[in-house]
């Protein structure tokens, strides 16, 4: 069964890279080692393996100089660090990549008729690991903030959620998932690691500026599930 490629992430060490169109990679391939002999049979060369290779990943997008993992990328390529990548399937699939990589190119592009776009490519150092089994996520999700509507109403396999009518100057976020690691991210910044079944630090809102909250929630050995909630200050 076909699925869409709309809410696949990536990420640079903790920082998600925003405002990307195309991610492609890895692309493995393996060399072979010919071991033919005089004393091979039916005519036909024969082979080992030899070593592997992870290929390379690549990312475009519509550049964001306020975007701090595309900033992250850029200056990986700057010092040429070696630094852990993921790629997150959308969350109905439950799969992602993960590797170290070295950036190994970086370049924009400005069209007449385009928005202003960027481009990079990432070595894969090593083994990446695909993981197909995912977390059991999210238990239980609340937001607590005078007047705000959670939309839809939590669900386990609902991923997107708005939190509207909010007319509290803060917000708390309290995820439930026994055994997971939570990561809260705000407008794509990492910014707390949440305990299970308790309240997050207060989180200050502004009037009619929206703010998009994503908690990950991570499972040894198991692929991370990813929520994302658009919280809106109304008054």
């Amino acid at each position: 069964m076909a699925n869409r490629a709309v809410g696949t992430k990536f990420k640079i060490g903790s920082n998600f890279v925003a405002s990307l169109t195309s991610i492609s990679g890895p692309e493995l391939s393996a060399d072979t080692i010919d071991t033919t002999t005089l004393d091979s049979n039916g005519g036909y060369r024969d082979f080992i393996a030899g070593f592997k290779d992870g290929g390379e990943v690549s990312i475009s997008g519509f550049l964001d100089t306020g975007d701090t993992g595309q900033l992250a990328i850029y200056n990986a390529f700057t010092v040429g660090s070696r630094d852990s990548y993921s790629i997150l399937f959308p969350p109905e699939l439950g799969g992602s990549w993960n590797f170290t990589g070295i950036v190994t190119g970086f370049s924009t592009s400005f069209e007449l008729e385009d928005a202003i776009s960027f481009e990079a490519t990432i070595k894969v150092a090593g083994a990446p690991s695909m993981s197909l089994t995912p977390s059991g996520g999210l238990t239980a999700l609340a937001l607590t903030g005078t007047g705000g509507t959670l939309t839809p109403a939590f669900a386990n396999g609902n991923y997107s959620y708005t939190f509207s009518g909010v007319t509290a100057t803060s917000l708390t976020v309290t995820a439930t998932a026994a055994n997971h690691t939570l990561s809260l991210y705000i407008d794509g910044l990492f910014s707390q690691t949440l305990t299970s079944g308790a309240a997050s630090a207060a989180i200050p809102l502004t009037i009619s500026v929206g703010k998009k909250l994503t908690i990950l929630a991570t499972e040894a050995a198991k692929t991370t599930k990813v929520y994302e909630i658009v919280v809106v200050k109304t008054a």
